[in-house]
């Protein structure tokens, strides 16, 4: 009896499933036309990501994330069109299918970012019965800037109003981590990019943190270096570090170096702007001669990300 029953609950399960994978897909296809289109689905974790087998598209899959009664997403999107000029639509549960228009999508610069591509008989061409890993991400933010990252970057990205890339990487060398990344490991084995300069250009208004005790210049850098004297009696000894406009592009540095330990190492904080974009990572106070070579590292890896279409 209990055999038979977890049965019909299977049956029951992928009948759901491939009903709402059929709806979905048929939306699509008659919205798209004969024109180019894609689909990319929320799974309630992360950010967008395409639909590559069937089942991404059942009700089982397509969840978005929410802070409780406030979905922060959509369930899926459609994207339809030539990346130039693509028409956003977003899935609709209660109505059962794609409705015009995404969150921000008005705003620019803070629409979703879109990571599938766009081809005629997308659901014919791109859906798989079996899942298969794929070897690269395609990233393009609503402002226009578009990636193709290999996987081995284990890339994490989110559009929206707080666009955003996390690559998992490590200075000085910034070279592929052979292992995978866990969340705890982020702050100092990564290099996040967010597109706020505004932001980091606010905490040069603020006063560094413990006495001044010297500024001097050091590495092409403004040195300020200061003295915190702790509850525990201890004095600790931090090193902020200033450049402006270093003539390659790179418009602001800022770098917080506080006193290494067994558990930091990394006890810099780092970032400088490029383009708009917001770069921040970590690294040990012995590679802060080092800051100019690092920081070219990230933009020529960054550069080699970068996919170049015509508008």
């Amino acid at each position: 009896m209990l055999v038979g029953l977890a049965l019909i609950v299977t049956l029951l399960f992928v009948a759901a499933g491939a009903a709402t994978s059929l709806l979905v897909a048929n939306g699509a296809e008659e919205i798209a036309g004969s024109e180019p289109y894609c689909i990319q689905i929320s799974d309630g974790a992360s950010d967008y990501r395409p639909a590559r087998v069937w089942f991404d598209l059942s009700i089982f899959r397509m969840r978005a994330k929410h802070d409780g009664p406030l979905y922060m997403q959509h369930h899926a999107i459609l994207v339809v069109g030539e990346p130039a000029n693509a028409r956003l639509y977003h899935w609709s549960y209660l109505r059962r299918t794609f409705e015009p228009g995404v969150l921000n999508g008005q705003i620019e610069g803070r629409g979703p970012a879109i990571t599938c591509l766009q081809v005629r008989d997308f659901v014919g061409k791109r859906l798989a019965l079996i899942p298969v890993s794929p070897d690269s991400y395609y990233i393009r933010y609503s402002g226009g800037e578009t990636y193709l990252i290999p996987t081995v970057w284990q890339a994490e990205w989110s559009g929206g109003s707080r666009p955003s890339l996390l690559l998992a990487t490590t200075a000085p060398d910034f070279q592929p981590l052979n292992r995978r990344l866990m969340p705890a490991e982020f702050d100092s084995n990564s290099v996040f990019v967010t597109w706020d300069p505004e932001w980091m250009l606010s905490l040069m208004k603020d006063p560094p943190g413990g006495e001044i005790v010297e500024q001097s210049s050091e590495f092409g850098l403004m040195k300020t270096k200061t003295i915190t004297h702790g509850k525990d009696g201890k004095e600790y000894v931090g090193n902020g570090y200033l450049a402006y406009d270093d003539g390659h592009g790179v418009n602001t540095t800022i770098i917080g170096c506080g006193t290494p330990s067994e558990a930091v190492p990394k006890s810099c904080q780092h970032r400088f702007i490029n383009k708009g974009r917001h770069f921040y990572f970590r690294h040990r106070p012995e590679d802060v001669p080092n800051w100019q070579r690092m920081q070219q590292r990230i933009l020529d890896l960054m550069a080699s990300f970068e996919v170049h279409r015509r508008s």
